[in-house]
This record gives C-alpha cells, structure tokens and sequence, in this order.
C-alpha cells in the first residue's frame, strides 16, 4: 500500500495543482503558540518539552492511520495515505517555482524576479548577477526537493502518514519558530535529526543520476567540512548535487541563464524516479518472500 499511496500521491500533487491551495499550517502554527502562551519555561523549551508538543499530533494521525487501514477492503487506508502524504509535500510546487523563475528570468522587471527568485530562496535575496544568481538558485532547487518531497517520501515509506506528519511538523516549526532560544535550538536539533538520512540519501541519488565522479568528489569534499545540523546536510545537497549536474562551461550567456536551473529540476525528476524504482524492487522482493 505505501507503494501505491505514495505514486498516486506524487500523481495527484502534479495533476490536481489546485490541492496545492489547501496546503496551510497555520492552524498547526496557532496550536503550537497557543501550547506555548499556557506552558512555557526551560521545562518546555528542551527537546523534551518539544516532543510533548507535538506528541498529540503525532497521535492523532497515528490512531487515524491505525483505526482507517482496514476499513472497506483498505479503501479508506489508502485514501487516507494519499490526502496525509499530498497535504505534507510541498508547501509549493517545486516545479512550478522553477518554471516561473524561468520565465521571468529575462524579464526587465527587478521586483518580479526577485519574488520568483525569492520563492526558491526562502525570501533570501537573490544575488545582483544574473549567472550567480541562477546558480545560486540551482543548489535551493536541490535542497529544496529534499525538504519538499524526499525527506516527506522517506518517512512516509518508513512509518506511513505518520511519518509524513512528523517530518513536516519539524520542518514547519524550523521554517517558522527557530531562533537563538533554547527552543529554537531544540527545534533545529529535532530538524536536523530528521533530516540528516534522507539529505544523503538524495545526495546519492543526484550522484548515481548525474556526473558520478564529480559529485562523489563534491560529496567528499563536504564532509571533509564535517557538516552540523541542518546546514551541513543542505550543504552536502548542494556541493553533491553540483557536481552531479557538471554544467558546461561554455555555455552561452542567453542559456547560461535558465539553464543551471533546468538542469537541476531535471536531475530531482531523475533522482525520485530512481527511488521510485527502488521502492518498487523492494516492494515486489518483500511479495516475493
């Protein structure tokens, strides 16, 4: 079932793009700041007091995706699976991001590609020179994929919906509610926690999709860094996947422009179909035994 639920999750997530309009945490947001305004303290500030927060989500979607399994033949199950799994990709639609940057790229309004930029970038500001700025723009798409879709894939093959939910709570909370407190660090310890098997694991799938050697060098020089925390692992994507990508030098300046970014929505496409592949053989031998 998790096979299936999750193709026709990735199926839905690009055909039905109006579903992308449902995806809001804010009401996980509230519940989170309201938790917090009622009990706060160093009690509740460490990773304990963090997981206690989010435990009752966690349960909910547990029991949920215990007590649906079965009802009418696993319909209900696997319908559950779907909605849990599309609800927590995104928020946006990678591609489309992509897509829009590049047909703004050129455009001789600053502001409109600095907002297209901006959606790759998380609100960074893009750099001033239009080639840095797509390369630039070429690693948040690598990193960006991860956080998006693969570390959302990953735990929902390990642990179903509930995997799913407990990686994107922790992702929402670092995007949103990270800070220099304790809590904020207990935050950022959780993500990067969460975060740390899938971010190499796609890092290997760039290298095993694009230029192998280049992107095993990269791979080595990252962790002779001895990447920490959430950082390290983004930074392990982006130096990986670099190389994976092996742009040509001699590009021209007019494809120079859109084609780093391409180039790297092309090498996620390769990477997911790669572990759909793998889950598929997995699948088929625990069948088979």
């Amino acid at each position: 079932m998790v096979l299936l639920s999750a193709l026709l999750g990735i199926a839905a997530d690009r055909l039905l793009t109006h579903l992308h309009e449902y995806r809001s945490y804010h009401h996980f947001l509230g519940y989170i700041d309201w938790i917090r305004e009622r009990f706060s303290g160093p009690a509740w500030d460490h990773i304990g007091g963090l997981v206690l927060l989010l435990l009752p989500v966690w349960l909910a979607i547990g029991l949920l995706q215990t007590w649906f399994a079965d009802w009418l033949f696993g319909l209900v199950g696997l319908l559950f699976n779907i909605a849990v799994f599309v609800y927590c990709m995104g928020p946006r639609d990678l591609s489309g991001d992509v897509d829009n940057w590049c047909e703004v790229s050129e455009s001789s309004d600053t502001d409109l590609r600095r907002r297209a930029a901006g959606r790759l970038l998380g609100g960074e500001v893009p750099p001033k020179d239009p080639i840095a700025c797509a390369r630039k723009l070429a690693g948040a798409v690598l990193v960006e994929a991860n956080d998006r879709l693969f570390a959302v894939l990953f735990w929902f093959v390990l642990l179903g919906p509930l995997g799913a939910v407990l990686y994107r709570s922790a992702a929402v909370l670092y995007q949103q509610r990270r800070g220099q407190d304790e809590f904020g660090e207990s935050v950022a310890w959780l993500h990067a926690v969460l975060v740390w098997l899938p971010a190499r694991l796609v890092a290997l799938g760039y290298a095993l999709s694009g230029h192998f050697d280049a992107a095993m060098e990269g791979w080595r020089k990252a962790h002779s860094d001895h990447p920490q925390g959430t950082e390290g692992s983004e930074h392990i994507l982006v130096v990986t996947g670099a190389g994976a990508l092996g742009l040509e030098a001699e590009e021209s300046a007019e494809d120079a422009i859109q084609s780093p970014v391409r180039a790297a929505m092309r090498l996620v496409w390769r990477t997911l179909t790669m572990w759909l592949v793998a889950l598929s053989l997995l699948t088929l031998a625990g069948w088979a035994g």
